[in-house]
Formats: C-alpha cells, structure tokens, sequence
C-alpha cells in the first residue's frame, strides 16, 4: 500500500484495532488465470505470532479455497470521507481527496488444524455475543451439521506483513485542517470529522 510517511499508522496496537472494528475483509489471492478476491469475516488473535493471525472461512467451491498454501492479501476498510477544495481558503490551489483508514495484512493462508466447524462456532460465538437469544452452532441438527463441515474449507493466516495507513488530512496546516473539520461536520461525516481533530490535538 502506497503510504507517505505523514499518513503512516504505523503501531501495531492501532492496526489491530482498526481489523477488530472493520472485521469485513477483502481476501485477495493470485490465481492460475488471475487475481481472486473473497468478502470475508475475519477473526484476529492478537497473540498468535508476532504481528497477530487471522481465522476465517471459504465456501468449498470457491477457487480461492484451492489457494492455501499461497500467499494472501487481507485488506481492512476503515472510515473514510470525501474531502472538498471548496473547503480550503485557496480552493483553486486544492483538488478533490479522500480521507480514510486502512490496513493490509499479507501471509500464507494455512488450512485451520481442527475441524471446521469448530471454527465457525468460535467466530458464530464472537458475533453473537451480547446478545439476548444469540445463536449457537450447537443448535444445529447432525445434517445441517455435516453440510456445513463439508461445504467450507477453513483457514488461518499469520500476519507476515502489515501496513496501516490513516490519511486525515495531515499534510495541511492546522487551520485547513479546521476548515476540512468543518465540511466534513455539515456533510455529516462526523466520525471522520473526530479522527481529523484528534490529528491537530496530537500536534
């Protein structure tokens, strides 16, 4: 991921926390005829190697499941607004732009060490947590049961490599930034409005 160092999200506790609140991932892979991308869950253990692994699941028949082995590309879209020239003082000096957060993570996907559907329970329990009647993979009948383990092919990915980015308007002044602040407010972009202030109350 192209990042210039003033956009750089550098520690790995921020990564970790922008995956655990955008746990919705595109999985890409390189194919024989081609790049692969999958919209998947994914879950993180933090302590599992030194950057974190990910868990997660592919439908049997899906092509990228004939991929473990390989090496995948995890990417994790975090907020993001559009950003305005009208917004600046010089708006005839300034072009559109895109604020937002990302991570990437790449490793080799491994197939999962137990059953599959020991997987899918641990992440069915995640999501399902707080919940006043939540589901739980126990309920299913032994068919269900069997279909299910038979019809996906679960994985883990260790993090060999991880980039964070967090552009947010850094590479302006504090009173553009103010200003973008501003814009972002009245378009109702009030998360991304936050993350830009906290870029100037860092300064």
């Amino acid at each position: 991921m192209y990042t210039p160092s003033h956009f750089a999200m550098n520690d790995l506790a921020d990564q970790h926390a922008l995956i655990e609140e955008h746990d919705f991932a595109v999985l890409v892979a390189q194919g024989a005829d081609g790049l692969l991308a999958t919209h998947v869950p994914m879950l993180l253990k933090r302590s599992e190697g030194p950057m974190g692994t990910l868990y997660t699941h592919l439908a049997r028949v899906n092509p990228q499941a004939g991929l473990i082995g390989s090496e995948m590309l995890a990417v994790f879209s975090g907020p993001h607004a559009y950003v305005s020239p009208s917004w600046y003082l010089e708006r005839t000096i300034n072009v559109p732009t895109w604020n937002y957060m990302a991570v990437h993570c790449r490793g080799i996907a491994e197939a999962y060490e137990g059953p599959a559907v020991e997987l899918l329970a641990t992440m069915s329990d995640h999501y399902e947590k707080g919940r006043s009647q939540g589901w739980q993979i126990g309920e299913l009948d032994g068919r269900a049961r069997d279909s299910l383990a038979r019809g996906v092919v679960a994985l883990r990915l260790q993090i060999t490599h991880i980039d964070g980015k967090a552009k947010l308007s850094q590479n302006k002044p504090a009173p553009e930034r103010e200003r973008v602040i501003s814009g972002l407010k009245a378009d109702g972009a009030h998360g991304m409005a936050a993350l830009v202030q906290s870029t100037i109350t860092r300064v």
